[in-house]
C-alpha cells in the first residue's frame, strides 16, 4: 500500500513556529513525521511526499527518517503547488501508480486505527473510487468549526463537501483511500472549474455518486482521534489532546493512577522537547533505583528517608519512558522488554537494600528471611501480572479495575522509610505481595474448574 502526503504548501499560519509547516514540532516530533510514523505502524511501507515551499529542509529530514524507520519515502517536486493541494495528486501519479492508495495530509493527525481501517477497505473486493474518513461527531472539541471542511452524507455516500456547508453530517478528517479515478477528477475540477483543491476533486466524484464515507465513529472507533493542526492554537490543542490520552492506563495500580501518573505526565511533557530517547529514560530510571537501594542500605534515619525519596522518585520517572514512547510513536518490543527487565532488577535491589538496613540494625536472621519473602513475592507478583490480566480479559472482556504491583510496593518502601519503620514496611511488602499471588492462583484455579 502506497501513501501520498501532500506537503508542498506554504502554511503561513504556522510560519512563526516552523517553515516549512510539515516540520513544525509537536511534542518534539515534526508533524509530517508523526503522519508517516502513524501510517508505518498501520503497515504502510511506501510513501510519496510532494514538495514545494522550502523543499530542501523537508527533503533532508525525510531522507533521514526513511533510514530510521526502514520505509521507502520518495520525494516528488510539485511545480504547481501554489494552485492547490489537488495538484499533488497529479504530480505524484507516476509514484502512486494505478492501484488504490492512501492520502494523508501533512498537517492532519489521525490515529493508527483510522489508517488501518482505510487499508482494510483497500483489500476488500469492492474498493470505492474514493473513500474519505468522516468524523460524524459534530461536537468534537478538537475541531475548529470556523475553518473545518464539512461533509453532507446520504446512505454512506458523500453528496456535498465544502467549508461553511449547511446541513453537514460530519467533518473531513483529511484521510482518504483513493484510486485512479481521482486523477481525472482533479483534472476536471482544476482545468474545467479552476478549483485545484482535493475538495474540488471530491466534489466532482460526489456529483457522480463515486465518493463514499468511512464513518469514523461507527466504523472505526467511538474515541478515534484526529485533528487539523493549522495554526498555533490548533498546535496547542493537539499537544493537550495527546498528553491527555496518556491518562487512564488500564494496568495502572492505585498509586500510579492517583499520584505517579499525574506527576510523570507533567515531566514527560517537558522531556518530549529534549533530545532524550525512551530507552535512555529507562536506563536513567534504573540508575536512580540502584542509587536509592544503595542509600537505603546505609545506617540511620536520614539515609533511610533519603533512599525512600529516591525510590519514589524513580517510581514516578518509571512512567516517563513509556509515556515518551507513546507521545513520539516510538514504542518498541525491545523497549518494553528492557523496561520490564530493569524494573525487576531495581525491585530486587531496593528490597535488598531495605532488608540490609533492617538486618544491620537488629542482627536478627529472621529479618533476612522476611526480606527474602518480600523479594520472591514481588518477583512472583510481577511474573503473574500479564497472565492474570489475560485471564481477566478472557473471562470478562477486560483487565482488572486495578493492579496491585510495583507502584504500591515502592510507595510502601517510601512511606516506611520516611516514618523510620523499615521493618514494618518490609513485613507489609512481604505479606501483600505473597497474598496477592495466592489470590491470583485461586482465581486462576476457579476459572480452570469452571471451563
Amino acid at each position: 500500500m502506497r501513501c501520498l502526503i501532500p506537503a508542498a504548501g506554504r502554511g503561513s499560519r504556522l510560519a512563526r513556529v516552523a517553515e516549512p509547516k510539515p516540520l513544525a514540532p509537536l511534542l518534539g516530533v515534526p508533524l509530517v513525521e508523526r503522519v508517516i510514523r502513524t501510517a508505518a505502524r498501520a503497515g504502510v511501507r511506501e510513501f510519496c511526499v510532494t514538495l514545494g515551499h522550502r523543499a530542501g529542509s523537508l527533503r533532508r529530514h525525510l531522507g533521514q527518517l526513511a533510514g530510521r524507520l526502514g520505509v521507502a519515502i520518495r520525494c516528488v517536486d510539485n511545480p504547481d503547488w501554489e494552485a492547490g493541494n489537488g495538484t499533488s495528486v497529479l504530480a505524484a501519479r507516476a509514484c502512486l501508480g494505478e492501484g488504490p492508495f492512501l492520502i494523508l495530509m501533512a498537517d492532519h493527525l489521525v490515529d493508527e486505527c483510522t489508517v488501518r481501517a482505510l487499508v482494510r477497505r483497500a483489500e476488500a473486493p469492492d474498493v470505492p473510487d474514493l473513500l474519505l474518513a468522516v468524523d460524524t461527531d459534530l461536537s468534537n472539541p478538537l475541531v475548529d468549526r470556523e475553518d473545518v471542511t464539512r461533509v453532507r452524507l446520504e446512505g454512506g455516500r458523500i453528496t456535498a463537501i465544502g467549508k461553511g456547508l449547511e446541513g453537514a453530517h460530519g467533518y473531513d478528517t483529511g484521510a482518504f483511500l483513493a484510486g485512479p479515478a481521482l486523477y481525472a477528477a482533479v483534472e476536471r475540477a482544476w482545468r474545467g472549474g479552476g478549483d485545484a483543491s482535493l475538495t474540488g476533486a471530491v466534489r466532482e466524484l460526489a456529483a457522480e455518486g463515486r465518493a463514499a464515507a468511512l464513518d469514523l465513529r461507527r466504523e472505526v472507533a467511538a474515541d478515534a482521534f484526529w485533528i487539523d493542526v493549522d495554526d498555533p492554537a490548533a498546535l496547542r490543542r493537539a499537544e493537550e489532546a495527546l498528553v491527555g490520552r496518556l491518562r487512564g492506563k488500564a494496568t495502572d495500580g492505585p498509586v500510579s493512577r492517583w499520584l505517579n501518573r499525574p506527576l510523570s505526565i507533567r515531566l514527560t511533557r517537558q522531556l518530549a522537547r529534549l533530545p532524550v530517547t525512551p530507552n535512555q529514560l529507562t536506563l536513567a530510571t534504573f540508575a536512580l533505583g540502584c542509587l536509592a537501594a544503595a542509600v537505603l542500605a546505609l545506617p540511620g534515619h536520614l539515609a533511610l528517608a533519603t533512599g525512600g525519596l529516591l525510590a519514589q522518585a524513580s517510581s514516578v520517572l518509571d512512567g516517563c519512558d513509556g509515556e515518551l514512547a507513546r507521545l513520539r510513536l516510538e514504542e518498541s518490543d525491545f523497549g518494553g522488554w528492557l523496561d520490564a527487565v530493569l524494573d525487576r532488577y531495581a525491585d530486587g535491589f531496593l528490597l535488598a537494600g531495605l532488608t540490609w538496613h533492617v538486618y544491620a540494625a537488629s542482627g536478627a536472621a529472621a529479618h533476612l528471611l522476611l526480606g527474602l519473602l518480600a523479594v520472591t513475592g514481588s518477583f512472583a507478583l510481577s511474573y503473574t501480572a500479564d497472565k492474570y490480566d489475560g485471564l481477566m480479559r478472557a473471562r470478562f472482556g477486560r483487565g482488572g479495575t486495578w493492579r496491585l504491583g510495583r507502584d504500591v510496593r515502592v510507595f510502601i518502601v517510601f512511606v516506611g522509610a520516611l516514618l523510620d519503620t523499615a521493618l514494618a514496611a518490609l513485613a507489609l511488602v512481604a505479606a501483600l505481595m505473597n497474598a496477592e499471588v495466592v489470590r491470583r492462583i485461586w482465581v486462576a484455579r476457579q476459572a480452570a474448574a469452571a471451563a
